[in-house]
């Protein structure tokens, strides 16, 4: 007997919290989806079991008509295959869904303002947020504007007449100008997905068992600042709100995206920080044309090859990190994809270690017993020593310098160094050549394996554990599964010998919690001492994230066991609830 499959409908309902005048007409633009995984987002996404109503999304939003056309079942669909076409429906949604203004490049070259100001001026500055930037707001949200006016205006124009007019063509271009146009290519979000990565962060600021709170709290529990969510789970869950969480994003770009999306949803501060200064000041006009230069930051990472030196200080303490790290590992394996035409900043997409590279060679090399490669391995050990010392204080020591120390090599060597430096203004020609350099070695080396996401995040991992008690989660988006395996057994490999060994550190963060950790509008740590014993991974989460059909994977670690979790959590509620009850007398 065959049993019939019958698929029963669900009414499924989509419920807004914010009150502004821009919610009433969400609704308008959705529908049901029925060909994809949005109904698996996260619960309190907004884009769950939904998806865009381009038609209806178009009609306010004109300049979207440019992507849309009618597939060979005559409905309405939009264009993805261009960045531009991306940036055209990813601003719409963020202004229609989340009320943020958002910009890039693409159109109308607000950043040109930026142009007065000499980089030097800007790249001493440890936050980029001079005050010579903040007098051109005016000026800024002025050209925003008229860049929204110029989109607008956009609707009546044949799609390709438009397309040939925006696009910047590069055939009669010298190199100079090829070179400056490289440079403003930067990557435009999918925003549903991102927004998933903020939710899963805010689970786990969530406080489940608040029987453990104090009850003179519980009146605070419809507070601005603390809102409680119905969820499909068995027990209500209240997140963390706030800008005394401070969330540190690796890689900001020039989008800035998850920073507006964490202070819009959950009102969390943020501090951005790349190794680009062309994606920071595109970065800082989102901030400014949000009015949010109070609430996000910018930091300028002079040293390409670190992650956290430079950037976070030892009186700091973020509940988060967070990152989108760069997928590619050489130029070559960008734009595979032959449905989409990636135009990105190289630094967004591309991660090259080019030092693991001479390691490896090393290792490799120093399995001969001639002396000659014992005196290129003692050499080269000692221009690429590995910075993981025995604690963070020698770290800090050995890395003062961001360029590495040449002594002792020879003229041949110091000459290839300049070159790879020289060649650093023009990335392209960069990691081409660099990746041509490995190519001809491919017989001693991988080149895959000095680079990419999984390295990436595997150098992010490694470095974290000497910022273990600044950063209460640390946390990267992955792109692939096999790297999710890859970096979760990465991940066990410390956590069973803190199993083992890890009664100092317990001892040591109960120390900071009890007693280093102060107020000053943000929470901060004081006379943390030196550590002198191994630190472990205590524990970890792995979110799946989806998005269309597009399945991502979220994995968050912490040095903090649950309980001194549940305790910093602790500290967070009471300091939100004391500083309402300020604003209530």
């Amino acid at each position: 007997m065959i049993k019939k499959k019958i698929k029963r409908k669900r009414n499924l309902k989509t419920s807004f919290k914010n009150n502004s005048n821009y919610d009433k007409e969400k609704n308008n633009f959705l529908v049901r989806e029925q060909t994809n995984n949005s109904n698996l987002m996260h619960e309190r996404n907004i884009h769950k079991n939904n998806f865009i109503n381009f038609e209806e999304l178009s009609k306010k939003y004109t300049f979207l008509n440019i992507f849309l056309y009618k597939n060979k079942r005559g409905k309405i669909s939009y264009d993805f295959e261009k960045s531009m076409a991306i940036y055209f429906l990813s601003k719409a949604i963020l202004k229609q869904y989340y009320d943020i203004n958002f910009y890039l490049p693409y159109v109308h070259k607000i950043d040109s303002l930026f142009d007065k100001l000499s980089s030097d001026q800007i790249i001493e500055q440890i936050f980029i947020n001079p005050k010579e930037i903040n007098n051109f707001k005016q000026l800024i949200l002025d050209a925003y504007n008229e860049h929204n006016n110029t989109l607008l205006n956009l609707k009546n124009i044949n799609k390709q007449n438009i397309l040939n007019e925006l696009n910047i063509n590069l055939t009669n271009q010298n190199e100079n100008t090829q070179r400056e146009n490289d440079k403003r290519n930067f990557l435009c979000p999918c925003i549903p997905g991102r927004v998933n990565y903020i939710h899963f962060l805010a689970d786990l600021t969530s406080l489940r068992n608040l029987d453990k709170f104090s009850k003179e709290n519980e009146h605070f529990e419809n507070s601005e600042k603390i809102k409680m969510y119905e969820s499909t789970r068995k027990n209500n869950s209240k997140i963390l709100y706030g800008n005394i969480i401070k969330v540190l994003d690796i890689g900001v770009g020039a989008n800035c995206i998850y920073p507006l999306l964490g202070n819009r949803i959950y009102e969390w501060a943020f501090i951005g920080v790349d190794i680009n200064m062309e994606c920071l000041k595109i970065s800082h006009i989102n901030i400014l044309v949000n009015n949010k230069e109070k609430d996000i930051k910018l930091k300028y990472q002079k040293d390409r090859n670190k992650i956290f030196l430079n950037v976070v200080n030892d009186t700091d303490l973020f509940f988060f990190s967070m990152c989108n790290p760069p997928f590619y590992s050489i130029l070559e394996e960008v734009n595979r994809n032959p449905f989409r035409i990636l135009e990105a900043n190289i630094d967004e997409v591309v991660y090259f270690d080019e030092e693991n590279i001479y390691k490896e060679k090393d290792n490799l090399m120093s399995n001969n017993n001639t002396d000659e490669h014992n005196l290129q391995d003692n050499t080269r050990n000692d221009i690429f020593s590995n910075y993981f010392c025995l604690n963070k204080k020698e770290y800090l020591n050995n890395n003062k310098e961001s360029k590495c120390v040449i002594e002792n090599i020879n003229e041949n060597e110091i000459q290839n160094i300049n070159e790879r430096e020289n060649k650093c203004f023009n990335k392209n020609i960069y990691f081409n050549d660099t990746a041509k350099r490995c190519e001809e070695t491919q017989n001693i080396v991988n080149c895959k394996n000095a680079g990419g996401e999984y390295n990436f995040i595997l150098k992010m991992i490694n470095e974290s554990n000497y910022y273990f008690y600044n950063i209460i989660w640390f946390s990267t988006l992955v792109s692939k599964f096999k790297n999710v395996k890859l970096i979760k057994n990465e991940i066990i490999k410390s956590m069973r010998l803190y199993n083992i060994y890890s009664k100092n550190q317990v001892s040591f963060l109960n120390e900071i919690i009890n007693n280093n950790i102060h107020f000053d509008n943000f929470f901060y740590l004081q006379n943390i001492k030196t550590v002198e014993f191994p630190i472990y991974i205590s524990q970890y989460r792995i979110f799946k994230s989806y998005s269309g059909k597009i399945i991502r994977w979220i994995i968050c670690w912490s040095y903090y066991n649950e309980q001194q979790i549940d305790n910093l959590k602790k500290l967070f509620y009471d300091k939100i609830s004391k500083m309402k009850t300020k604003i209530a007398c």
